[in-house]
């Protein structure tokens, strides 16, 4: 049986976080020890998760279902053979599928990932917002270990949305987490230094040594309007909310050094980085955006290097 790939559908997005509330908004705290939503739901126990490399058949079904995808359907009956492992591990490559697909091919996933772990999603709160959100928020509550060869998986998977991400998943020494990646809904920004057009394929543009006016200047931004305000050697600049909201990323030059300034509109935060500390053979940096979330904070990289970039923490 084979259902279409029904690709650049948007799940809701969300963050899941300790302690809860009630429809009245009363806090529920989580218990001792519990994972807890912060919708209020308690995560039932970890399943029993194996070790070691997966069953042949286990890969053959994982092939013939990634196979499907890239030829614009899904597998089903690879998807629910899949089921029959008894591996929750497994998981994660449903949640990231879950991403991108609805109807008879979701519910499915759904059912799999019931026999994988023994949970049905049912009572979380979450489930009715987004299969995908709460499938990914029980293995994050639950910390499942990625199956073998995860990361070749999910490279494959992502290359149908945008085949530019490739070298982010071709870095075996990279150090990222890739369970907690996902799409935000837009694709990546690879735009030269300086480039004012908007992105041909959909991205969110970032801005790049921006025009600036002085303070006595500046009545076109209302005096209650929310800036973002960096402050190096004796020179100040206030980088208003509403065009940050629209780039996300600023490349500048402030007090004689060079700065990048991601926005996460998602996480409500911005941070500004030295991107001029580096060694004398070395290019200095340019900030993109990847089109990335790590747990819905926004996923930033080097155009020169294509390094990604935790954005909290740099």
């Amino acid at each position: 049986m084979r259902t279409l790939f029904a690709g650049l559908l948007l799940a809701a997005l969300g963050i899941a976080a300790c302690g809860g509330s009630t429809a009245t908004g009363e806090t529920l705290p989580p218990a001792a020890g519990e994972p807890t939503s912060h919708r209020g739901y308690v995560y039932p126990a970890v399943p029993t998760t194996p070790g070691g490399d997966l069953e042949a058949s286990v890969i053959e079904d994982l092939d013939l279902l990634y196979a499907s995808l890239t030829g614009g359907f899904v597998d089903i009956d690879a998807m629910e053979r899949l089921g029959e492992a008894a591996d929750p591990r497994l998981a994660w490559l449903l949640a990231d599928i879950l991403r991108f697909v609805s109807g008879p091919a979701e519910d499915t996933a759904r059912e799999v990932f019931t026999q994988l772990t023994g949970v049905d999603i049912s009572p979380d709160p979450a489930a009715a917002l987004s299969t995908w959100l709460s499938v990914t928020d029980h293995l994050l509550a639950w910390d499942t270990p990625a199956p073998p060869g995860y990361v070749e998986y999910k490279g494959r998977l992502f290359g149908l949305i945008d085949e530019r991400w490739a070298p982010f998943f071709e870095d075996d020494s990279a150090t990222i987490d890739w369970r907690i990646v996902s799409w935000g809904g837009v694709l990546l920004d690879d735009r030269e230094l300086g480039d004012p057009l908007p992105c041909a394929l959909g991205c969110i543009p970032a801005l790049d040594d921006p025009s600036v006016v002085g303070t006595t200047e500046g009545d076109w931004y209302p005096d209650d309007g929310i800036v973002f305000g960096v402050v190096i050697g004796n020179e100040a600049r206030a980088y208003p909310k509403n065009i940050m909201e629209v780039h996300e990323m600023v490349n500048d030059t402030l007090g004689g050094r060079r700065i990048g300034i991601p926005y996460c509109t998602l996480c409500g935060s911005a941070q500004a980085y030295f991107t001029d500390d580096l060694a004398s053979d070395m290019e200095q940096p340019l900030l993109r955006t990847s089109g990335l979330l790590a747990r819905s904070n926004k996923v930033m990289f080097d155009l020169r290097t294509f390094s990604l970039f935790d954005t909290f923490t740099g």
